[in-house]
């Protein structure tokens, strides 16, 4: 008993380095070489995150890490997805070649990319990420307990350790239903398999969710009571469309063939997986529809989030459980055909796996050539203020940007469909003067200061329409102790006091 416990305890060692020798891999690029990405540039202050609820984040990047830590959170973000990987490994009872393919599946889909691109959520979204596959652990383990009182206790402690997981991201709810789904499903495969006995196994963990979800609201009226007035929450329902469900059905049919998002293509192999297992499972005749029906609802689950957005807003991020599904209904389909140790299936593995790095790669990439380039113009900004006004720079330097680049600006360096990796801080947000500011100073050009009162405004505001665009040098003016620099001719994001 001892050796076998030796023996299992050393294989789930060895799928962890190796999951986190591909996550290494996958993710080279972004290790060395820094880049200021959208969001990234925005300093971590006492209240960051608090108005959007998650204030499990703001223990965690501020109280702990006070702040970003370009290096250091990747790093740790891929070590707890690689030990998140390999607990599910052991959780699915994935074994043999089927472990390793289930881990580099799962590491290398570039889903996750569009999570540790956030300075602020990387570690976040893989500590969520692992809390909530050891909450499921832990269920499982005590869903048999005899002792009521025992069972309760356990069952709340779950319940509280998923409310903090919710703190660090609300859309974790998903990541533990999902798991459990899959679970139930594989269930189906067992002689033993009760469907009375898996229901009422399901109701306990819904129980669970609900329970967590209500702590949660709890803690968030106590902690941060301004998240009902989020404005970014909010944002994600504020519009209409005509047919919503019909929006949503083709959102989720985009996402199955993988061109919905940059880095997205090799889901159509799971969904080429999922067709070729209905119809064997049509063909076998045994618990066939509910088997269909749970698989149909792993596929669906990943984007169920777009399901109740309105405002047209569907950011890859929110999909945060398309590269577990990814990973499992491949690995599944492997190990129900029995291929896992044909040669043909670790070309495709290999080859699949390679191509998500390649995508990978280059998402963080072309991100890197926007940042390099927009430091470079925020230098030359810098050099033409110092050349036309040097006496700025021995007062406080207040800075105006009026206006915005064009989209196609950075056309040349942007991939299609990369969200955020194709954002520009000179054109996200419409020109945002908080952004572009604080990203002088986190790319270490300059240090300005956002103007901070109507009345240094109004000192400027009938001016600009006379002024050139950049690049011309005019486009760079002084007004008093205000220099305004104007981007495009159209206004940008309006300041606070307006």
């Amino acid at each position: 008993m001892s050796t076998k416990i030796h023996f299992e305890d050393n294989n789930i060692y060895k799928l962890f380095l190796f999951s986190f020798f591909i996550s290494i891999i996958t993710y080279g690029f972004a290790l060395t070489n820094f880049t200021l990405t959208i969001d990234n540039e925005t300093p971590i202050y006492e209240n960051f995150g608090l108005d959007f609820g998650r204030w499990g984040q703001n223990l965690i990047r501020y109280h702990l890490f006070k702040g970003h830590l370009q290096y250091f959170t990747l790093l740790l973000s891929l070590l707890l997805f690689s030990i998140s990987v390999t607990r599910l490994t052991k959780l699915f009872n994935f074994q043999g070649f089927s472990a390793y393919f289930f881990c580099a599946l799962f590491i290398s889909f570039p889903q996750i990319a569009y999570q540790v691109v956030f300075g602020m959520m990387a570690d976040i979204a893989a500590l969520g990420f692992l809390l909530s596959v050891l909450c499921v652990e832990v269920f499982l383990k005590n869903i048999v307990e005899k002792s009521i009182p025992k069972k309760i206790i356990v069952l709340l402690s779950v319940s509280l350790i998923l409310m903090f997981t919710l703190s660090l991201y609300q859309a974790f709810i998903f990541v533990p239903a999902v798991i459990y789904v899959i679970l139930f499903f594989q269930n189906t495969f067992k002689d033993s398999f009760n469907l009375k006995i898996e229901i009422k196994s399901m109701a306990f963990f819904i129980s669970v969710l609900i329970v967590s979800l209500f702590f949660y609201y709890i803690s968030v009226k106590i902690i941060c009571p301004p998240i009902e007035g989020s404005e970014y929450l909010t944002s994600f329902f504020s519009g209409k469309t005509d047919n919503h469900f019909l929006n949503f059905c083709s959102i989720w049919l985009k996402n199955l063939v993988g061109s919905f998002y940059y880095g997205g293509k090799m889901f159509l192999l799971t969904s080429l997986s999922s067709l070729f297992l209905i119809v064997q499972f049509i063909l076998v005749k045994k618990h066939t529809l509910i088997r269909i029906l749970i698989l149909l609802s792993i596929l669906l689950f990943p984007f169920l989030m777009s399901s109740i957005i309105t405002n047209g807003y569907h950011p890859p991020r929110l999909y945060l459980t398309s590269s577990l599904v990814f990973a499992f209904v491949i690995v599944f389909s492997i190990n129900y055909f029995k291929i896992n140790a044909m040669i043909i299936t670790k070309i495709i593995v290999v080859f699949t796996v390679f191509t998500n790095i390649y995508f990978v790669t280059n998402l963080f990439y072309s991100a890197n050539k926007i940042y390099k380039h927009d430091k470079k113009i925020a230098e030359k900004i810098d050099a033409i203020i110092q050349n036309k006004y040097p006496n700025f720079f021995t007062t406080e330097k207040f800075i105006y940007f009026y206006g915005y680049f064009p989209y196609e600006y950075h056309e040349k360096f942007r991939l299609n469909k990369s969200e955020i990796f194709g954002g520009s801080v000179f054109m996200w947000d419409n020109g945002n003067n908080y952004r572009i500011v604080n990203f002088f100073e986190g790319a270490d050009v300059a240090e300005y200061k956002m103007i901070n009162s109507k009345e240094k405004f109004d000192q400027f505001k009938d001016s600009i329409n006379n002024m050139p665009i950049w690049p011309n040098q005019e486009s760079i003016k002084m007004f008093g102790d205000v220099v305004v620099v104007k981007l495009g001719n159209q206004k940008g994001a309006p300041l606070y006091f307006e």
